[in-house]
């Protein structure tokens, strides 16, 4: 679904190329200084003993491998705190040898690599796609949500507005084909025919909106606003939500062999993922835009104001009452059983044996101060 998001330029190479040495937040600072007065206080020790060269090509025996994440789309402000884990080494901390972060927007969905064993998470942009995999058989889990209000929605200009779903009729939409389906899912929500809006195949970007090509495009909240007044234009915008559509944006997807065989593994990536946000969301939105400029700004030609603004909203669909309490990434039943009975409305079979929250239960368990105590952002 490459067109819920800016992408700014026409690179979303998969490729992950080492980012430059980023700047170290101040936990990281603490631990390699820590680290630091070990090695003088053994060198001092061992003085005049040579060290051997260690082994590159061999890893502890405890080690739990690779930790690789499969990102829903280019790397961009959206996946900050999987930055900030692996920059302040909560992955390497977790039992890790090294991190991938696996850059989305090809033709390759992050769930595939996940089956494939490329990956040991992956983010699916929402249910539409996910929930479908499973029903045509793959072995997956839905164990959380990165965004538990789901950010996508319709984003248009107030000289021709779409407000609510009675707006939707006749108008032109700006999609790829991920957007399409997505569309067509909340007008089944709604009762309405296919053929309410007409759909305009458009590349990413604001463009085809301040041109007049199509009354409206298909986007992520965070960023597709901001670009539209950054380009002059009095946006208007409407959630998935508001659209009688609930969803969850970039749900976390595990195959269900890991689950069962791989689990501390799992609960050890999601909980150096935990650490990460939370760093991220306590650095703020500068440091978010300047690890994500590090991370993907030389292969995306990520404009660095459009990340910071986009930064700003991202705890508005991250922290609610019930994540704040209960640790980000967490479902209720509730918000299972509603995101179920919407897609159910879209024709999409989906039921909450989809879902396990067990294993984000036992993390947030086993270290309650990953909970740091964050508040919900006002409206």
């Amino acid at each position: 679904m490459s067109h819920l998001r800016t992408a700014l330029s026409p690179s979303a190479a998969r490729i992950d190329p080492t980012p430059a040495a980023p700047t170290l937040t101040r936990r990281r600072r603490r631990r390699v200084a820590a680290a630091t007065s070990g090695v003088l206080l053994l060198a001092l020790a061992v003085t005049g003993c040579a060290a051997p060269a260690a082994s590159s090509s061999s890893a502890s025996p405890d080690s739990l491998g690779t930790a690789s994440v499969a990102l829903s789309w280019i790397k961009n402000y959206e996946f900050a705190g999987y930055y900030f884990a692996d920059q302040n080494g909560d992955y390497t901390d977790a039992g890790f040898d090294k991190v991938d972060l696996i850059a989305g927007g090809g033709n390759t969905n992050s769930w595939d690599l996940v089956l494939s064993g490329q990956a040991k998470m992956g983010l699916a942009s929402d249910l539409t796609g996910i929930t479908g995999a499973i029903n045509d058989g793959a072995e997956l889990k839905i164990i959380g949500a990165q965004f538990v209000k789901n950010p996508v929605g319709f984003v248009s200009l107030a000289a021709n507005p779409i407000r609510t779903v009675a707006d939707l009729t006749g108008k032109r939409i700006g999609v790829d084909a991920g957007g399409k389906l997505a569309v067509e899912a909340v007008l089944k929500a709604n009762d309405l025919p296919s053929d309410t809006v007409e759909f305009v195949s458009v590349p990413a970007g604001v463009d085809p909106l301040m041109n007049g090509e199509v009354d409206a495009l298909i986007g992520f909240l965070t960023n597709y606003p901001i670009a539209v007044k950054n380009a002059g234009g009095d946006v208007v915008t409407m959630s998935f939500a508001d659209a009688n559509y609930a969803q969850f944006g970039d749900a976390v997807v595990v195959s269900e062999k890991d689950l069962t065989e791989n689990r501390e593994a799992l609960k050890a990536i999601m909980k150096a993922s935990i650490e990460g946000w939370n760093s991220a969301l306590d650095e703020g939105t500068d440091a978010i835009a300047d690890i994500a400029m590090t991370y993907g700004g030389a292969d995306n030609g990520l404009d660095r104001q459009l990340q910071v603004d986009s930064a700003g909203v991202l705890p508005s669909f991250m922290l609610t009452p019930d994540t704040v309490k209960n640790g980000i990434f967490t479902l209720t039943p509730e918000l299972i059983d509603q995101a179920v009975s919407s897609l159910a409305a879209a024709g999409i079979t989906a039921d909450p044996g989809m879902f396990d929250t067990t294993l984000l239960e036992e993390v947030y368990a086993e270290n309650p101060d990953l909970i740091p105590g964050f508040t919900v952002p006002a409206s």
